[in-house]
């Protein structure tokens, strides 16, 4: 992969990673109470014990209790893993939870990478959530939702809220919430962005009042139609999408509408036919989970899942009806951060049933993550086709390196543009011609849409292993 240099963002990621894993955890350890004393027989500082949880973890995410003492001996810890489970408390949660909030505060950023569809914006924010499943006896720390996404009758589990910004790599994360938080309560919507800010969000987020907010401050929306919302035309007449539909001899329409009773939102209406097997495929997906839940499925459901229905405040002369078709398949990229986050990084799984275990291994994998993504930005971000997977990979077996560059074994600098010239090498996405990519179709402005069989996971929610 052949990537613009951006070794002259290096700096700003060696000074968030020595902030985080340095000067503030070791000063949290001291006001957490997670060191009262120095201990000189085992070498733990709150800085060391960080580091090796947050980089032993990144290393890999399925270190047993032998494989993270043996990482800390680089980082001149002495410690058993008997000692160090015993070290998994409340109070070490507390200290990981104030560290990670020292993280999630630090901002990196790449250049805009260069994709004519997205450039005329000044930011293109992608916006959701993401809940874990934990053992119940962490409802009293996060509450459960039961909810299909964390697990049915689940009594705990959390909720991530996440802002990425495609042009420029800028992640932003929320605090750790409980998981019932409803994605309307979303922590970001009262946090400024900059003026001609394009939004895109799934139908979860979809609020009118927020909307129009952003409207009247300069920015963007982009978001799928939600069954409910109430559509007028300009004369105030209530528009039905079915008949509309039904009216339509082209695969691609658009019509200016006004939306919501109370808020009066000027938008346009922006719809595309899909392919029958895709629409076969979205209508068996309405069933399957319409089944878990123990409800059928609606008629309107069923025939709106054979088109693609968006609403946008982006007039035309911005984004065409189909540009904004494909600016909006851009939310799966966030969807493939957290899978990202979760097959590969190991978010949701553990290998303990002890529950503080698993509160501070939470903490400390989002850490590493939150490294790893700043890292992936400096690299690979550059490369409109990149691949988050493979650049990662190149990230995680790189961490002992900003490990011995944090004992001072080896120059900050050196240890980051060694990672850097990984994430640039065999880091590209493979160049699909019946299935485009997401990046081919911003490059060409046109949506393909396919169908693709589905893979039942084999994968478990969590790891039991006593190691």
């Amino acid at each position: 992969m052949s990537s613009v240099s951006q070794e002259h963002l290096l700096p700003q990621v060696e000074e968030a990673i020595k902030t985080v894993l340095q000067q503030s955890a070791q000063q949290v350890a001291r006001s957490s109470g997670f060191v009262q004393r120095q201990s000189r027989s085992s070498g733990v500082t709150g800085a060391s014990f960080v580091q090796m949880l947050v980089l032993g973890w990144m290393s890999d995410p399925n270190a047993t209790l032998d494989a993270l003492v043996q990482f800390g001996a680089d980082l001149g810890i002495r410690l058993s893993p008997q000692g160090l489970a015993q070290r998994f408390t409340r109070r070490t949660a507390t200290f990981l939870q104030q560290v990670f909030e020292v993280a999630i505060a630090q901002v990196v950023v790449a250049d805009p990478v260069a994709l004519p569809l997205l450039d005329r914006f000044a930011a293109v924010v992608l916006e959701d959530s993401s809940s874990v499943r934990l053992p119940d006896a962490l409802r009293d720390v996060f509450a459960g939702c039961g909810g299909s996404n964390a697990g049915r009758g689940t009594s705990s589990a959390f909720k991530l809220f996440v802002r990425l910004d495609m042009l420029r790599g800028r992640l932003d994360c929320s605090r750790l919430l409980n998981g019932r938080t409803a994605d309307t309560k979303t922590p970001f919507e009262h946090v400024p962005v900059a003026k001609r800010t394009l939004h895109i969000r799934d139908r979860g987020f979809a609020d009118l009042d927020r909307w129009k907010q952003e409207a009247q401050r300069g920015e963007e929306v982009v978001s799928y139609y939600k069954m409910g919302l109430r559509l007028f035309d300009e004369q105030g007449q209530r528009i039905d999408v079915e008949q509309w539909l039904s009216t339509l001899t082209e695969p691609m329409a658009e019509r200016q509408v006004v939306v919501g009773v109370q808020a009066q939102l000027p938008m346009r209406l922006v719809v595309e036919r899909l392919p029958e097997p895709v629409r076969v495929e979205r209508v068996t997906r309405l069933r399957e989970e319409a089944r878990k839940q123990g409800h059928a499925v609606s008629r309107d459901s069923e025939k709106l899942a054979g088109w693609t229905l968006i609403l946008t405040t982006a007039g035309a002369e911005m984004l065409s009806a189909a540009q904004a078709i494909v600016v909006l398949r851009l939310r799966w990229q966030i969807e493939l951060l957290f899978k990202l986050w979760k097959q590969h990084g190991q978010l949701d799984c553990w290998r303990s049933q002890n529950v503080e275990r698993i509160h501070c291994e939470v903490y400390g994998k989002l850490i590493g993550l939150l490294l790893q993504h700043w890292m992936l930005i400096v690299g690979c971000w550059q490369e409109p086709h990149r691949s988050l997977v493979k650049a990662a990979k190149a990230v995680r077996t790189r961490a002992i390196l900003v490990a011995v560059a944090l004992t001072g074994g080896m120059e900050f600098g050196e240890a980051l543009r060694r990672t850097q010239r990984a994430t640039q090498q065999g880091s590209r996405l493979n160049t699909r011609n019946k299935a485009p990519t997401t990046s081919q179709m911003l490059m060409t402005g046109i949506s393909i849409w396919t169908s693709k069989p589905r893979k039942p996971k084999k994968r478990g929610r969590k790891k039991l292993s006593n190691s």
